[in-house]
């Protein structure tokens, strides 16, 4: 009974755990639609533009942790 109640009550923790994680949209009268009439180069340059955004990142991501590998020898 005891271990019922617990799993209910982790359940329960769980759903309200998640449900902080709402996204905040904006109401469909004022949503962007601007970027549905995109050609497929627009999308093309975005797409790269943003897969090296990433690779920047993942890039200063790993130099930060070889400099900080670095200054504990």
């Amino acid at each position: 009974m005891h271990e019922e109640n617990g799993k209910k009550d982790w359940i329960e923790r769980l759903k309200t755990f998640f449900r902080t994680f709402r996204s905040r949209r904006p109401p469909p009268e004022e949503a962007d639609y601007s970027r549905w009439k995109q050609t497929e180069a627009e999308y093309q340059k975005e797409q790269a533009e943003w897969l090296e955004s990433v690779r920047r990142r993942k890039a200063e991501k790993a130099r930060g942790k070889t400099d900080a590998d670095r200054k504990s020898d």
